[in-house]
């Protein structure tokens, strides 16, 4: 800042005459300085985070997806809080696609609502069902109403501070406006609208809501800003350069039928008033009037009805959206590739089948690392038909160990021998054992960083803690047992007479083993019926089903979800009560030794979340 009293020096310095006005001009000086300031003081003041919740109906359109992009962009600035996103529209896909875009930008804990009543028809989306295939964890089964959503996230915030931004229907509005008036009155600074000024077509008047919206509109007690322009204004077409990661990129990739050109910017230009508000780029009209297809009309005033028009050309509207559509998210969460290494009786039952399936393609999102797959079964065509897999999703690499031992009355398998048929480069007689994998892989991997995920018998876990306790001690961070706590351990911890070898291992594991249990009423697998003849999953369940597809349960696929993704919300942990084998060994469940997973989700969330990922491509 300027230093006042040298200034004055220099301006004085020439005139001994004037000494007697220094005081009364540096006085002057300082005031015309401190007003100066004042407008700068007061932007720094305006400048704080926008409290936005965003109503959409993110379905037919896709400028919906364009404008919640705006919405973490600007938050990446530091210009908008994302409170909450409720849908105001009923497609099943609609809070898990909404859930995706969040979780891509790095904020998947923003709470996600959506409307619990049903429409007489409901929309179509283009691209709603693609999207939902991104990592995401809310499935529309789970997801609240929206009215709970927007109590609890008005609540939480100062008077007189949220703005909403709605950019569909009214529907939500409505419930909220008529069950909470005092709370909307108290905690909504504005609410901005994005609807026709006259006649609406669409956001006013669809699914037969213009009572509804007249209702919204006649008794907001706030501000209320109708956003109508945007038809001329195209975005979207740069996002052909953004990552193929980017769920937005997909939404609007789906919406023109795989290609990408630019799309009518309405919500788009919602969302920059409602977080940037008039500036230089807004003119706020307070007069005239507004009017419903059913014969209401409202007039403009002051401070409490208005509508928009835009003071820049279209080109720079563009230029400012697809600018922030383009934005990529503010630090994305480190997400380190889990290590795996999949033990498996792939073999009587198909459920190990999809559960490598899902590894796969998880590890095509990063989230998991296959070190290595080991099979604990005895079948000729075991490890060629695990191979095939891998090979089908590009990964023929990963080391495959067999268990070179026997065991009793070894199984049959409707499917192993018709997947071993695809392309593959290892059969049984070449395989190593599954000793000389584990003590391969474990001795490169750093301290604590493996998880065997185990979806069958544990001879193999067995004979490598006999022969590498300090090993497994020091590089085997979690074990994943897909059994049962309560009923003895059922089919993998008994089956072939290895009951005692099950003892074994729970006794003598030295780090945590967490057992999974649930998937027997998750039916997962019937729609691999259109996927690819080419894919050897698809094979598998065809050949399991004697050439059907069928469901079948989804016990070692929920063993590699927790595997791989934890507890996440998906499930609990159990730390109390006591475990038992058949054999009558009995052994306490304790937190961080001896523990098992509780599920949180519906059966048809989880077969969702299932079968999106068994039907997941090769990566190209």
């Amino acid at each position: 800042m300027l230093d006042v009293n040298i200034a004055m020096h220099g301006i004085f310095e020439k005139d001994e005459k004037m000494k007697s006005c220094k005081p009364v001009l540096k006085i002057l000086l300082i005031l015309c300085l401190f007003v100066l300031m004042v407008p700068a003081l007061t932007v720094a003041r305006a400048r704080q985070p926008e409290k936005i919740i965003y109503d959409t109906d993110m379905c037919l359109d896709v400028d919906d997806v364009g404008a919640l992009a705006l919405l973490h962009a600007l938050e990446n600035k530091g210009e908008s809080e994302l409170l909450a996103v409720v849908f105001n529209e009923v497609h099943p896909s609609g809070a898990p696609a909404i859930d995706a875009i969040n979780t891509w930008y790095g904020r998947g804990d923003i709470p996600v609502g959506i409307y619990k009543d049903s429409f007489s028809k409901p929309d179509n989306s283009p691209y709603l069902d693609a999207v939902a295939k991104f990592p995401h964890d809310l499935e529309a089964a789970d997801a609240p109403a929206a009215l709970d959503v927007y109590r609890e996230a008005l609540a939480g915030q100062a008077d007189g501070s949220v703005t909403i931004v709605s950019v569909g229907f009214l529907n939500n509005l409505n419930d909220l406006l008529l069950a909470e008036p005092e709370l909307v009155a108290k905690k909504v600074k504005k609410l901005v609208v994005m609807a026709g000024l006259h006649n609406d077509g669409f956001n006013l008047t669809r699914h037969d809501l213009v009572e509804i919206s007249k209702n919204v509109i006649e008794n907001w007690p706030t501000p209320l800003v109708i956003s109508h322009n945007g038809g001329s204004i195209h975005s979207g077409k740069v996002l052909k350069n953004a990552p193929e990661e980017n769920p937005v990129r997909e939404g609007f990739y789906k919406y023109f039928d795989n290609s990408f050109k630019g799309r009518s910017s309405w919500d788009e230009l919602a969302v920059l008033y409602g977080v940037r508000g008039i500036g230089i780029v807004f003119e706020e009209i307070t007069d005239g009037t507004g009017s419903l297809p059913n014969g209401y009309v409202w007039n403009m005033k002051p401070g409490f009805r208005s509508h928009l028009e835009h003071n820049i050309s279209d080109a720079d509207f563009v230029k400012i959206i697809d600018d922030l559509m383009m934005m990529p998210p503010a630090k994305l969460k480190e997400t380190v590739a889990k290590k795996v290494i999949y033990d498996t009786d792939m073999c009587a039952d198909v459920d190990d089948v999809g559960g490598l399936a899902m590894l796969h393609a998880m590890a095509n999102k990063n989230e998991v690392e296959i070190l290595a797959v080991c099979f604990n079964e005895i079948h000729p065509y075991g490890a060629p038909a695990i191979d095939a897999i891998n090979t089908w999703y590009g990964r023929g690499d990963i080391p495959i160990g067999i268990y070179k031992g026997s065991i009793d009355h070894p199984h049959d398998s409707r499917y192993l021998e018709p997947v071993a048929q695809f392309p593959h480069d290892l059969d049984s007689k070449s395989a190593q054992s599954t000793l000389e994998v584990y003590q391969q892989v474990l001795r490169e991997q750093p301290d604590g960083s493996v998880t065997i995920i185990s979806v069958g018998f544990v001879n193999n876990l067995a004979k490598l803690l006999k022969n590498e306790p300090e090993l497994v001690a020091a590089k085997v961070k979690e074990l994943v047992l897909m059994a049962g706590t309560t009923d003895g351990g059922g089919f993998n911890l008994n089956q072939h007479n290895l009951s005692s070898v099950s003892e074994y291992v729970i006794k003598e594991w030295p780090t945590p083993i967490v057992f999974t249990d649930p998937g027997g009423t998750i039916y997962t697998g019937p729609g691999l019926k259109d996927s690819p003849v080419e894919n050897p999953v698809r094979e598998a369940y065809y050949k399991y089903f004697n050439n059907d597809f069928k469901n079948r349960p989804s016990w070692d696929q929920i063993t590699v979800l927790y595997g791989v993704r934890g507890l996440s919300d998906y499930f609990t942990m159990g730390t109390t009560g006591t475990g038992h084998l058949q054999n009558g060994f009995e052994y306490q469940i304790k937190d961080g030794h001896r523990t098992f997973v509780k599920p949180l989700l519906t059966d048809d969330s989880y077969a969702k979340i299932i079968e999106d990922l068994m039907l997941e491509p090769p990566v190209k």
